[in-house]
């Protein structure tokens, strides 16, 4: 048995290439569009908040006054327009740009939650149907803190009577299939808090409705302390699109994010 804790790396987001926008620009709106890009590309803090703006603005053609004749007066600034955006929640524009996050010694309790939010994501999880755990990693929640020399003695039984098991097929005459086959119904004794890792890529309306969900008091706390993490890197990394998350500590030392803006 060991005891790990959750980790949360973000591995990729969204790159705008910014030479195809340009051509785009041009063609849509020549140097009336080209002015907008010139002004607003060099104060964009992230391309995940760009694109948004673009995907919106393309929507009125609102990259400056003259393009649309319905359109006397445009927001000047991303701040403003995304902010106008939000509070107006025309959510579409933020499913264009995604991040991809890798979810580190999780938990299956974990996963078994996170796979209910399917729309606008995409997931690849790591699969006990190939990998054979050669030892029972997993996190103990704060509430089980006191009971840990308990629970240390119920895994490490467990796991000794597993790799028994496990020890009794001859692994090394098995051809791959048959070691699938095997490992696949050895997993069914494993414990649902076995430690394991899972790549998931969302978009930011996603995002922001998962950490709302999933940040709550009355929500899991694996899953809180984790999309906790989520919030604060993307508070970080995508300062526009999540300006408007605040949050409330708790008693677990978690937070609990809020957007103002809920309709989004």
């Amino acid at each position: 048995m060991k005891l790990v804790n959750p980790e949360v790396y973000l591995i990729a987001n969204t790159k705008i290439d910014y030479n195809e926008v340009q051509k785009m620009l041009k063609t849509l709106g020549e140097e009336t569009a080209l002015q907008w890009l010139k002004r607003t590309k060099e104060l964009s803090q992230s391309d995940g908040d760009y694109l948004s703006e673009l995907a919106g603005r393309i929507c009125y053609k609102s990259f400056g006054v003259g393009l649309n004749p319905n359109v006397t007066q445009i927001r000047q600034n991303s701040n403003e327009y995304i902010t106008n955006t939000l509070a107006k929640g025309d959510g579409s524009i933020f499913e264009h740009a995604t991040c991809t996050f890798a979810f580190l010694n999780v938990s299956r309790v974990f996963t078994h939650e996170l796979v209910r939010h399917r729309a606008g994501t995409a997931i690849s999880q790591e699969s006990l149907r190939y990998v054979r755990p050669e030892n029972i990693r997993i996190w103990l929640p704060p509430d089980l803190a006191d009971k840990q020399k308990d629970i240390k003695l119920i895994i490490e039984s467990m796991e000794s009577n597993y790799h028994k098991l496990e020890k009794s097929y001859n692994w090394k005459e098995e051809k791959f299939d048959v070691k699938k086959i095997i490992t696949s119904s050895l997993r069914r004794i494993l414990p649902q808090g076995i430690a394991t890792n899972i790549i998931w890529s969302a978009n930011h309306r996603t995002i922001r409705h998962v950490i709302t969900m999933r940040t709550h008091e009355s929500a899991e706390v694996e899953i809180r302390m984790i999309f906790d993490k989520v919030a604060t890197i993307m508070k970080e990394n995508f300062p526009l699109t999540y300006s408007d998350f605040k949050y409330k500590k708790l008693d677990d030392g978690t937070k609990s994010w809020y957007p103002e803006y809920k309709k989004v």
